[in-house]
């Protein structure tokens, strides 16, 4: 909660309707934070708005918004500025995402829609707050990458997306750096959003395989992904910029070091 005396914070969420959004915008409500809920799910952010209220927000207000559509993120940008002024912080949570295939294989119509939604929608949120924020020389923005935003997953339109997003926030970082404005990301791993929960449930993905891939051999939790959000968008992190920060239970490192190990296993010790 926010200290007795202090302003509350104002973040935006877009895409803060479900999964990681959601658990985004809830962990700032319970930091004492003003939340402005951004997607296109009135029932849906309807909710988490209520829910925000719940966990302790001063106020939570929903606003319907298409990060497709350059006109609709723009119109969030000032009915937020006109509810509660120039936010402290604004996070870029929308996406979709994609099945696996190869590269020959990709469909140029879901290309262009996920690059649409997952960058240019990215893009979008970062210019028409950043332009506000380095107007008022402060301010956090938070992308959400991607263990795609490092590693060559077979996910020919969301990974290059994602990589774009890792830089996209680098080149932002440099620019409003000299305006007061500090720009990171997050890079979720296996996460334990209610989608991946309905697959285990179809049998569909292997839970103890997927958690076998990580060093910590668990899943990420969407709360996970939040209490990072938070701490990167706080004074604890005011030289922290630019970075892009894997939230993946250790997914990461494992993948080669266990690759590794295949070719060149670690033998016991023989004694002399």
């Amino acid at each position: 909660m926010a200290e007795a005396g202090t302003h509350a914070r104002t973040v935006v969420v877009i895409g803060g309707t479900s999964g990681i959004g959601h658990a985004i915008a809830q962990r700032f409500a319970e930091d004492g934070s003003r939340v402005a809920v951004a997607g296109r799910s009135a029932e849906r952010g309807g909710a988490v708005a209520a829910a925000c209220i719940g966990a302790g927000a001063p106020d939570a207000r929903f606003f319907e918004t298409d990060v497709a559509d350059a006109a609709s993120v723009e119109a969030l940008a000032q009915a937020v500025e006109a509810a509660f002024g120039v936010p402290d912080v604004v996070v870029n949570c929308a996406g979709i995402l994609q099945s696996g295939k190869h590269v020959l294989d990709q469909d140029l119509g879901e290309d262009e829609r996920m690059w649409r939604v997952n960058y240019r929608g990215t893009l979008l949120g970062c210019q028409s707050f950043g332009r506000r924020l380095s107007a008022a020389g402060r301010g956090a923005i938070l992308n959400v990458g991607s263990l795609a935003s490092f590693a060559p997953l077979s996910l020919p339109a969301y990974t290059p997306g994602k990589h774009a997003v890792l830089a996209l926030t680098q080149i932002l970082a440099a620019e409003l750096g000299p305006h007061g404005v500090r720009v990171n990301a997050v890079a979720p791993g296996y996460t334990l959003s209610d989608g991946l929960k309905a697959k285990i449930a179809k049998g569909e993905r292997n839970p103890e395989a997927i958690q076998a891939t990580t060093a910590l051999r668990r899943f990420v939790e969407p709360r996970d992904v939040a209490e990072a959000a938070l701490f990167l968008c706080s004074d604890r992190a005011a030289s922290i910029t630019g970075v892009t920060l894997p939230v993946d239970a250790g997914w990461l490192i494992q993948a080669p070091y266990a690759q590794y190990l295949q070719g060149n296993p670690i033998r016991p010790a023989s004694n002399v």
